[in-house]
């Protein structure tokens, strides 16, 4: 889709007060699982469906979202915290209207902020001239408590699982901390590198099954990735899947789930991006009070 269409579509979305944006925050139980790569190319499908994307990268090493798609990052929050740079300067320009806001480890910083440097901040969020229709948090580590107060913020998880019974286990203890820690109760399900329909469904059978029986949390499955040589190949090119590779099996996939992830349910609104600061400024006050415990 050219810009000029997804501008048209931005805009009659507005017009219509289609005003609100989901915030989902990618996590996954173990490295490796492909969770920063499912970030970047659900985003690129997003964008070229009409909607405005960003994501929210917090890796700290240059290995997540914002490498991914072939940028490369000037700043992070803690330079906006201690004033060398303002925060616009932070946003990246990425593919098919994505953007992108690589936070290095700012945010493990936030409930340790007075009172006014949280409000300030915010605030600066709130100011920001940042049109969303869908913010992706893309996690650095999903077992560090540095990085919940952006999985508490969103409205929704999507837990990214690989086959094999140890990224299994620690995607399971992950929705298990989540769910006794922090109340969440809801999750989404996207499995990664299968080899075929039938491993994912029963795979995805098998997790959600223990994790509603034993941990009383909702599991909905939305899909899978499968083992696709050309996703690895445009992962070795900085770049995505679907726009390298528009034919490939693994970019089919991203479109239906982006088609899928648009007929969720509405949120209730933020109002703009600085709303979500706030729950996440939030999120970091209650991550300081569970540690001081």
């Amino acid at each position: 889709m050219d810009k000029f269409a997804t501008d048209q579509a931005a805009g009659l979305r507005r017009l219509l007060g289609q005003t609100g944006f989901q915030v989902i925050t990618v996590m996954s139980g173990q490295q490796g699982s492909g969770k920063t790569a499912a970030t970047a190319n659900l985003a690129v499908a997003l964008g070229r469906s009409g909607r405005d994307v960003l994501i929210i990268d917090q890796d700290q090493h240059g290995r997540g979202a914002t490498a991914a798609l072939g940028l490369t990052p000037r700043h992070d929050v803690a330079d906006v915290i201690e004033g060398r740079c303002t925060l616009e300067s932070l946003i990246l320009n990425g593919p098919n209207n994505v953007q992108v806001l690589p936070i290095g480890g700012g945010f493990s910083r936030l409930g340790k902020l007075s009172e006014r440097d949280q409000e300030w901040l915010a605030q600066s969020f709130n100011r920001l001239q940042c049109g969303v229709d869908v913010v992706l948090v893309d996690m650095e580590e999903a077992t560090d408590p540095d990085a919940l107060p952006l999985g508490l913020a969103a409205s929704e998880i999507m837990v990214v699982l690989q086959p094999g019974s140890a990224a299994i286990t620690q995607g399971y203890t992950l929705v298990k901390r989540l769910a006794h820690n922090f109340g969440k109760r809801q999750f989404r399900l996207l499995l990664n590198r299968m080899v075929s329909p039938e491993q994912a469904q029963a795979v995805a059978h098998n997790f959600s099954d223990t994790a509603e029986r034993y941990l009383n949390v909702s599991v909905d499955y939305l899909g899978y990735i499968p083992l696709d040589e050309r996703l690895t190949r445009a992962g070795r090119l900085r770049t995505s899947v679907v726009d390298a590779f528009p034919v490939a099996v693994s970019t089919s996939q991203f479109r239906k789930l982006a088609d899928g992830l648009l007929r969720w349910p509405q949120p209730a609104s933020l109002g703009s991006v600085g709303g979500f600061m706030q729950r996440v400024i939030q999120g970091g006050q209650l991550v300081e009070a569970y540690r001081r415990g």
